[in-house]
């Protein structure tokens, strides 16, 4: 038997719970170890000496303390079961990827150019939307102006209508 096999049994040797082959193997390698049969004696002493210390009861007043301190866990309970829905792990996945985008795009040499391009695109959008906003605007009046008209074949409609039924 090794050293290090033989100490990894010196707890099970010291109390009790080897089996009789087990056990002379033990008993036969302290015979010849001298390291490892000083090594229990130091086991035994501390044993021993642990045994020796009296048992101390926690005063009721220390218990009731004690047991007046507030459980943490339980305030933080429904946002900690909240946020560990899985139906939220979908939304925490690509909240993910879009900060990792993000980093990329902020930290990396060639985000630079890319902040560019999608600034001139964003810049470019607004000025058709200003340029559609224009026209939208410019319909009213061109309503207005042909109001005579629209109303004629508005009321040309309705004659027909009358003919028919």
């Amino acid at each position: 038997m090794s050293g290090s096999h033989a100490e990894e049994m010196l707890s099970a040797y010291l109390e009790g719970e080897l089996d009789g082959a087990r056990k002379a193997e033990v008993e036969t390698h302290l015979a010849h170890c001298p390291e490892c049969a000083s090594l229990l004696e130091a086991m035994r002493d501390t044993r021993d000496a642990l045994g020796a210390l009296p048992e101390l009861e926690p005063s009721p007043d220390l218990l009731r303390r004690l047991y007046a301190i507030p459980d943490r866990k339980r305030r933080f309970q429904p946002i900690r079961d909240f946020l560990l829905r899985p139906s939220l792990q979908p939304v925490f996945a690509g909240t993910t990827g879009l900060l990792v985008f993000l980093s990329f795009l902020a930290f990396s040499p060639g985000g630079r150019s890319l902040q560019k391009s999608l600034n001139r695109q964003v810049h470019a959008g607004y000025g058709r939307i200003e340029r559609l906003y224009v026209k939208a605007g410019s319909i009213p009046e061109e309503i207005g102006a042909r109001k005579e008209s629209i109303l004629g074949s508005l009321r040309s409609v309705d004659i027909l209508r009358k003919d028919r039924e």
